[in-house]
């Protein structure tokens, strides 16, 4: 076999490896930790004052327009 040859058949079974690897992984999902938080990112908090923003239109009044 010439050089081109073992590594195009290199190459190609690395692509169907980690072609396949892609596949498991899409089909089973993120697996998290035993100890991992029971909220996720997405939910967010209805509280203003963690935003760290104030209600002021940056003229020190409050609300946005006048």
């Amino acid at each position: 076999m010439r050089v081109t040859t073992k590594l195009g058949l290199y190459v190609l079974g690395l692509v169907a490896v980690f072609g396949a690897m892609f596949g498991v992984g899409s089909l089973v999902g993120p697996v998290l930790p035993e100890d991992a938080p029971e909220h996720s990112v997405e939910q967010g908090h209805d509280d203003p004052a963690d935003t760290g923003h104030d209600d002021t239109d940056g003229n020190g009044h409050e609300g946005g327009t006048r």
